[in-house]
């Protein structure tokens, strides 16, 4: 089996009555529930399937292990100040506010964690793919999720997936999902990355590939794995399974190994012993089948953008026809909010600094932390007064302009953005076009007034 085979089957429901988990072995096609581990939602999601709740189970009946359960509120915390006045009269501000309201309300009724709204500022206290992966996923679990992104967590070796409202419900009575086996398809990427080229530059590489542009990839387990990938930390793993979304796959997952571990002990101040037994089976056996293997020689890859219109539109940056001023930067989401994603901003933001190089006027700078740990982390590192001495504007942690909620926004369809977020369809972040990059390229572009790499050691960005 592979891994995440491996995970569904530890997990598959046979004997609700007895309580009964756990079987031999499963295979693509096979069909059942799978016991979660853990089951969040936002919301967008968490007040409708809190009116479904009260009008099926009755509004007195208490949720399935609600401490295996979170909330967020981290899509609309910013949506004040970008929603138009005209929409605001339409009554869209005060519909974006119930929904807050009812899921908080829900929330202290059933027991149930909220990470919520900050209390003494605008922004919410992590958007909820960062907050699962640093404090919740473990390896080996299965993880629900009303947002397509949940795969985010399979960086550490858990089965994340994105499910409907009617899934979530019952998963509050059950704690089960229902789901068929989806056939795997493996990502085996080779050699070493370039010293300016990150997880975003490869799967921005993997979207473009035809088995993917034409669909073929849809409905799969994306299992990436090779030299290259083991020697990603967690945070920029998280980047590869996080966006087996705009791949269309079921799922991401990265086979945990001896850097999660280490991240195991680090991040969540876990004893080795136990750390390394949470990973022991996890691995895909040599025999494993998969439908299809793409392969990637990483050591070949160079920074890269994707085009307006579409995440699978990319090209090596140095392949663009001419040159591409920017009007706005926006660096953050739960793609590009993590740790990991600050030290690279940093790392240009610093090195621009000694050159004398700040953001051009004329350019709009936003940097969106992506949980108020990784806030405080950039904060202990200094971060955050190098990125205002360089001139831009760091906001507190949400979604914000990914979902066209949120200062960085564009405003007319003239106006060029390049974003480290996961998807730039039209109207996506307004209705300007948009350049997908990685935190290296975004912060380079930021300090060049246009798109722009980052060179190691540079006086300036290429």
């Amino acid at each position: 089996m592979t891994v995440a085979e491996k995970i569904l089957a530890r997990h598959w429901v046979t004997d609700l009555a007895e309580g009964a988990i756990g079987v031999a072995a499963v295979q693509p096609g096979d069909t059942g529930f799978v016991r979660t581990d853990l089951r969040f939602s936002h919301e967008y999601v968490t007040p409708m399937a809190a009116t479904f709740w009260d009008d099926f189970a009755g509004d007195e009946a208490g949720l399935n292990e609600p401490d295996s359960i979170l909330f967020f509120r981290d899509h609309l915390a910013f949506l004040d100040q970008v929603m138009t006045e005209e929409r605001k009269k339409m009554g869209l501000l005060d519909a974006a506010h119930a929904l807050h309201d009812r899921q908080r309300e829900f929330a202290a009724k059933q027991g149930v964690r909220l990470h919520g709204a900050l209390p003494d500022r605008v922004g919410s206290e992590a958007i909820c793919h960062v907050m699962v992966q640093d404090r919740y996923a473990l390896p080996g679990t299965v993880i629900i999720g009303s947002d397509s992104h949940t795969p985010h967590a399979g960086c550490i070796g858990s089965v994340a997936f994105g499910v409907g409202t009617s899934a979530i419900v019952n998963s509050w009575a059950t704690r089960d999902v229902r789901l068929q086996v989806p056939r795997s398809v493996r990502v085996r990427a080779s050699g070493v990355l370039p010293e300016n080229v990150t997880a975003k530059d490869m799967i921005i590489e993997i979207l473009r590939h035809p088995y993917v542009k034409g669909g073929d990839a849809i409905g799969k387990i994306i299992e990436y794995c090779g030299e290259a990938i083991e020697e990603l930390g967690i945070d920029e793993r998280a980047t590869l399974t996080n966006m087996a979304a705009e791949v269309g796959a079921f799922t991401g997952i990265v086979a945990p190994d001896e850097r999660t571990v280490e991240w195991l002990i680090e991040r969540r101040g876990m004893e080795r012993a136990e750390a390394e037994g949470l990973i022991g089976g996890l691995s895909s056996d040599e025999g494993a089948e998969y439908e299809w293997t793409l392969e990637i020689d990483a050591s070949s890859l160079r920074p890269m953008v994707a085009l307006p219109g579409d995440p699978g539109n990319g090209i090596f940056v140095d392949e663009l026809e001419e040159e591409v001023p920017v009007d706005i930067v926006y660096a953050g989401s739960c793609t590009a909010g993590k740790r990991e994603d600050f030290d690279m901003y940093a790392k240009v933001v610093r090195e621009g600094l000694q050159a004398g190089v700040r953001v051009p006027e004329g350019v709009s700078a936003y940097l969106q932390y992506g949980s108020i740990d990784v806030e405080a982390y950039a904060r202990e590192r200094g971060y955050d007064r190098l990125f205002e001495e360089a001139g831009l504007t760091v906001l507190a942690p949400g979604c914000g302009a990914c979902i066209n909620a949120g200062p960085g926004v564009s405003t007319s369809s003239e106006q060029v953005t390049v974003s480290s977020i996961n998807r730039n369809f039209p109207g996506r972040s307004g209705p300007g076009k948009v350049y997908l990059g990685s935190p290296y390229t975004v912060m380079a572009s930021a300090l060049a007034g246009r798109i722009a790499t980052y060179e190691p050691e540079a006086a300036v960005p290429a």
